[in-house]
């Protein structure tokens, strides 16, 4: 007799995928609008580049050291208090942010309030999520929450370029803190026993290293592991990488000559094909395998770098568009495998904190990218040393798929 296994696409499991997605969306859009601040807080403060980085490198910091602290209140608040408390601290750190009139403000309010938020709703809370109610299909649903960065970086690029243009930059920050803390009472009216309690009867067969496995995984435990340490150092190198590149985008293509808004929607468009490159890979993982797929990966986003780095005049549009599409396609592409291959050798009651853990290399690498961007453009004059740098990040960054054994055999 022919069985047919359930999908796991339940519509239950349909509304956890959207809700993981608007929670991240919302996280990326708190942040990810600060390049467009680059240029103004200069003008108005002059203050350096590397000053003005800072900001944004702390709050990247924050946000990767606090990710074991929000899969820690995952674990035992659950994710209605982990999302409220997201929620209000990224809304309340934006409207801060336009009062702000001294570097420690916005240390306050951006890097720690906007930081946080960007754990509390990141992708730590929401692959844990997800990994309740996913197990086969886990690698696609992670795909599709993860590219909430797209949506969430053009949101927010487009919206706060708009609302700088139109009110300046101070009013555009109280703008976008409203537009966060508009979202709170969706979260705090949904049936959230019912969400967070994970699907009754897994429908598939669980991965082979959870049936097989009898370890409890514990932070103790995981620590003395090296997949916990390679999936960390490709975080952290990685996000270094493309960090470098981010704090910069804008305001580099403002300085090649484009207009402010041009230049914010054509870095934020990027945003439209990150979905496609991690629904995409997703795909390809099963087809070629993830070492293959995490490699071309790879490839794709040194491709991007040297397309901005070709791009010279605002007549070289096939060095903006080739930039645009790679970096897009590439961007955020190792999430979904990091976080994959983390749910299947550590998947357990802590896993929040073990993946929370592993992120923190993440928060260092978009701290130290960003951080060292503004830096060696300062001590450089040029761009030249940014892109460098960011080259170099990449090859440490895919060095763990192809050392690591746990790593480089996952399905």
């Amino acid at each position: 007799m022919n069985t047919t296994k359930p999908s796991e696409f339940t519509a239950i499991a349909m509304g956890i995928l959207a809700l993981c997605f608007l929670i991240g969306m919302i996280g990326r859009f708190s942040f990810e609008n600060f390049p467009n601040l680059v240029s103004p807080l200069s003008n108005e403060f002059g203050w350096p580049r590397g000053t003005i980085a800072s900001i944004y490198s702390l709050g990247a910091l924050v946000t990767g050291l606090t990710g074991p602290i929000a899969g820690i209140l995952f674990d035992r608040l659950g994710p209605r208090n982990v999302y409220g408390i997201g929620i209000v601290s990224g809304g309340s750190g934006l409207m801060l942010a336009g009062m702000a009139d001294s570097i420690w403000f916005f240390y306050l309010s951006i890097s720690i309030l906007v930081g946080f938020s960007a754990a509390c709703c990141g992708n730590v809370t929401n692959s844990a999520l997800a990994s309740r109610w996913f197990r086969e299909k886990l690698p696609l649903a992670l795909a599709i929450i993860y590219s909430a960065l797209g949506a969430g970086t053009l949101l927010g690029l487009s919206l706060s370029q708009i609302f700088i243009s139109s009110f300046g930059w101070r009013q555009a920050e109280y703008l976008l803190g409203l537009c966060v803390l508009a979202i709170l009472p969706i979260i705090l009216f949904l049936p959230w026993r019912k969400l967070a309690a994970g699907r009754k009867s897994p429908v598939t067969a669980l991965p082979h290293a959870e049936a097989t496995s009898p370890i409890q995984w514990t932070m103790t435990k995981a620590l003395r592991t090296i997949p916990f340490w390679g999936l960390s150092a490709v975080f952290c190198f990685t996000g270094s990488a493309m960090f470098s590149v981010i704090i910069q985008a804008v305001t580099y293509l403002i300085d090649v000559g484009l207009p402010p808004i041009e230049a914010s929607v054509s870095f934020g468009i990027t945003g439209l094909f990150i979905p496609v490159g991690m629904i995409g890979s997703g795909y390809l993982i099963r087809r070629i395998g993830l070492l293959t797929t995490a490699m071309g990966s790879y490839v794709v986003t040194f491709a991007a770098i040297l397309f901005l780095w070709s791009f010279e005049r605002p007549d070289q549009t096939w060095a903006l568009y080739g930039f645009i599409f790679c970096f897009g396609l590439s961007m955020g592409s190792r999430g979904p495998m990091i976080g994959t291959i983390a749910s299947h050798l550590f998947r357990g009651k802590n896993f929040g904190t073990i993946y929370g853990s592993i992120s923190v290399g993440s928060g260092i690498g978009m701290a130290s990218g960003s951080y060292f961007s503004g830096l060696l453009y300062d001590l450089t004059g040029t761009y030249d040393a940014v892109f460098l740098y960011s080259g170099i990040s990449l090859l440490i960054g895919a060095a763990p798929f192809i050392l690591v054994r746990e790593m480089r055999k996952q399905p």
